[in-house]
């Protein structure tokens, strides 16, 4: 192939407008061992594409991915249900309280409450506790947005090991700076 077509071949190239034919021209092309002098440098690029083509990633890397994926879920769940335990806990101590007060009013002295006192005491608390339970559901639904959120920050997680990739990709400065002197040549 004449070394005015490759030039043009190259020129269509970086500019992005070649078809895979021919971009299979040129890889073939930079195979041979005699390659015009001003185009040598061109040569380890296109060896730099092929190696990269030929790499893959391996077999179990997706096991790998979903078992890290799951192990950050389940330190997630923990966090949660410990929340969630601390809250009743919490509410469950109110209620004790509310009760035994009720039950036992240092205010009174030693005087015991009849019957429908102790049952007025109680509904009033089961209302009181239901009025809790209303708001503090009521306040946990839009939390279920944030859960989607938290969908969508596991699939940012996994970019962590995307960026670890890409950091072995160093090699490719040195295609890097052969782009840089190919673009823009010294004068």
């Amino acid at each position: 192939m004449s070394s005015h077509r490759i030039e043009k071949l190259l020129e269509n190239y970086f500019e992005g407008e070649t078809s895979l034919s021919e971009e299979r021209m040129l890889r073939e092309f930079f195979r041979q061992k005699e390659i015009p002098a001003h185009l040598v440098e061109l040569k380890e690029q296109f060896e730099l594409y092929e190696e990269e083509g030929q790499a893959s990633l391996p077999d179990d890397f997706d096991d790998v991915l979903f078992e890290e994926i799951r192990k950050q879920d389940r330190g997630r769940k923990a966090y949660r249900r410990t929340t969630i335990y601390y809250i009743t806990g919490v509410a469950a101590t109110i209620l004790l309280l509310i009760s035994v007060f009720v039950r036992f009013d240092p205010f009174i002295g030693s005087s015991q409450a009849n019957d429908s006192e102790a049952e007025m005491a109680f509904n009033e608390a089961s209302r009181i506790l239901y009025f809790v339970s209303d708001r503090f559901n009521k306040g946990a639904n839009p939390l279920s947005k944030v859960a989607r959120f938290d969908e969508g920050m596991k699939d940012l997680n996994s970019m962590k090991k995307f960026d670890e990739g890409l950091s072995k990709t160093s090699p490719l400065s040195r295609f890097s700076q052969i782009t840089k002197l190919i673009t823009n040549p010294a004068p």
